[in-house]
């Protein structure tokens, strides 16, 4: 019989304010594009339940990925203004 390794469980941190503020946004978001039931499903729950957040290490790299994403598209976007602007401006 072969044995895996004992893996140590996962530790959580908390989340600054300004990741709190972001997850917040983005839950907002989410919830307006479910609908008003996911909306009330969400407000429904006591406040304590809604200002701490912990997330799984995968969650986290999932939030990691998408801002590196919007952040892509904002460097394209400006690279093709700065590359239009030269172009026009000599």
């Amino acid at each position: 019989m072969s044995q895996k390794p004992a893996q140590r469980p996962r530790q959580r941190r908390q989340l600054s304010k300004a990741e709190l503020k972001a997850y917040q946004a983005r839950r907002e978001d989410e919830m307006h594009r479910l609908g008003p039931t996911a909306a009330a499903e969400a407000r429904s729950l006591p406040s304590s339940a809604r200002r701490t957040y912990t997330l799984g290490r995968d969650e986290e790299f999932s939030i990691i990925r998408s801002d590196l994403r919007r952040l892509m598209l904002i460097l394209v976007c400006l690279v093709a203004v700065v590359v239009v602007m030269t172009i026009f401006l000599r």
